[in-house]
């Protein structure tokens, strides 16, 4: 279970390093200036929990029927 964590994890990364290369990077002669703080890890992160919500019901409680 661990190790699919570790495995989402990564997937996630890369995904917010991908948009924060092609978009937000300016080209430099030296590499790549990149700005972080326009597009945090946390911010993406809200962005598709948002999503999920969206398109998923989110479960506030969980209630037992009464024998």
């Amino acid at each position: 279970m661990r190790l699919l964590f570790v495995g989402i994890s990564f997937i996630l990364v890369n995904i917010w390093v991908n948009p924060l290369w092609l978009k937000i990077g300016q080209p430099r002669k030296d590499g790549r200036l990149i700005y972080r703080e326009l597009f945090s890890l946390k911010q993406m992160l809200a962005f598709l929990r948002q999503a999920v919500e969206k398109i998923h019901e989110v479960v506030e409680g969980i209630y037992l029927p009464s024998a």
